[in-house]
C-alpha cells in the first residue's frame, strides 16, 4: 500500500514539473516571460525570426506593440515572430531575452530598452550574429537601424502646457505639482524634462520626480503623503493608473495629467478624475517595426540611426 502510495505521489509531482516547464520561458525561471507559440505556428516554415523585446508584459501600452507586431507579421505572411521581456523589469532580465533571442535564431530584434547603457554588450553580441537591430519608443546608446519613438521631449511639453490650461482654469496660479515616472530610461527623462521647461518661471514648483521603481504603491504612496500638491503628472501608463488610484481613495482633486490610454485610463477621464493624457502610437510602431525588420533583411532598406517621431496627441474627455 505504501509503495503504490508513493508511486501516485511521484507521479502528481512528475505532472506538475512538467506543466512548469511548459510555461516558462525557455524552461527555467530565469526571470524572462515569452509569449507562447500555436502548434500551427510550430509546423510552418518562416523566412524570418522576429523578436520584440519590452520593458514588461503588464502594461496596455506594450501590448499594443505587440498587436501591431503581430498584425504585421500575419499580413506578410513570411515571419516567425516572438514576444519576450523581462518579468521584474531588470536590465539583466533583458540581456537575457536578448541572448535567448539570439539563440533561438532571431534575424531580427526590436527592442524598448530599460536603461539606455545597459543592455549595449548584449546588443553588440547581437549584431555580431547578424541580427538587425531596431529600437521603439526607448532607446540605447548603441546604434540601430532605426529608431521607432514619440519625440518625448516634446510630449513632454505638451502635458505641461494641458496642465497650465487645467490649472488656469481652475484659477490656480501658484503651488507645487508632483510628478511620477521613470528616472532611468531616456523616454521619462525626456519626458520629464519637457514638462518642467513649461513650468519655469511661473508661480509652480515642480517637485523632484518620484520613480515608481517597479512598485505601483511607491507612487500611491507619494500621492497619499503630499495632499497639498496642485497637480499630478504620470509620464506613463503604470504612473498614471496610480495616481489616479489614489486620489479616487482621497477627498481631493488635483489635475492629473497622464501618458497613454488604457481603458482604465480613458474611465479617469470620464469620470472627471484625470483631465488630460497623451496618446501615443504604440500599436503602429509595432507594425512599423516589423515591415522595417522585414525590408532590411530582404535588403530594401538600408538605413542606419534613423529616427522616426510617430506623433503625440492630448486627449481630453471631448475627444472620447
Amino acid at each position: 500500500m505504501k509503495k503504490k502510495c508513493l508511486a501516485l505521489v511521484l507521479a502528481i509531482i512528475s505532472i506538475f514539473s512538467i506543466s512548469l516547464f511548459l510555461t516558462g520561458c525557455g524552461g527555467d525561471d530565469s526571470g524572462v516571460r515569452k509569449s507562447s507559440k500555436t502548434k500551427e505556428a510550430e509546423k510552418t516554415d518562416y523566412k524570418y525570426t522576429v523578436y520584440l523585446i519590452t520593458m514588461n508584459q503588464g502594461s496596455n501600452y506594450w501590448k499594443q506593440i505587440n498587436d501591431g507586431c503581430a498584425e504585421a507579421a500575419k499580413k506578410l505572411g513570411n515571419v516567425r515572430y516572438e514576444w519576450s521581456a523581462p518579468i521584474n523589469g531588470k536590465d539583466e532580465e533583458q540581456i537575457e531575452c536578448i541572448d535567448k533571442a539570439i539563440a533561438d535564431g532571431a534575424n531580427a530584434i526590436i527592442i524598448s530598452v530599460i536603461s539606455p547603457q545597459g543592455e549595449v554588450e548584449a546588443l553588440k553580441r547581437a549584431e555580431k550574429a547578424g541580427v538587425k537591430i531596431i529600437y521603439v519608443d526607448s532607446f540605447s546608446d548603441y546604434p540601430a537601424l532605426a529608431v521607432l519613438r514619440t519625440n518625448n521631449e516634446t510630449a513632454g511639453h505638451m502635458a505641461g502646457q494641458t496642465m497650465k490650461k487645467a490649472l488656469a482654469e481652475k484659477g490656480i496660479t501658484s503651488g507645487t505639482i508632483g510628478i511620477a515616472g521613470n528616472t532611468v530610461a531616456r523616454n521619462g527623462i525626456s519626458r520629464d524634462k519637457g514638462f518642467r521647461a513649461e513650468f519655469e518661471g511661473t508661480g509652480f514648483t515642480v517637485a523632484p520626480t518620484k520613480d515608481m521603481n517597479k512598485d505601483r504603491r511607491n507612487v500611491k504612496n507619494f500621492v497619499r503623503e503630499h495632499p497639498d500638491y496642485v497637480g499630478f503628472f504620470g509620464s506613463n501608463e503604470q504612473c498614471t493608473s496610480a495616481i489616479c488610484e489614489q486620489i479616487n481613495d482621497m477627498d481631493i482633486r488635483p489635475v492629473i495629467v497622464g501618458f497613454d490610454t488604457s481603458d482604465y485610463t480613458l474611465t479617469q477621464i470620464k469620470d472627471g478624475i484625470l483631465y488630460a493624457t497623451m496618446q501615443q502610437k504604440p500599436k503602429q510602431m509595432g507594425y512599423d517595426g516589423i515591415m522595417l525588420a522585414v525590408d532590411a533583411l530582404d535588403g530594401k532598406y538600408k538605413g542606419m540611426n534613423e529616427d522616426r517621431d510617430m506623433g503625440v496627441e492630448v486627449i481630453t474627455k471631448d475627444k472620447i
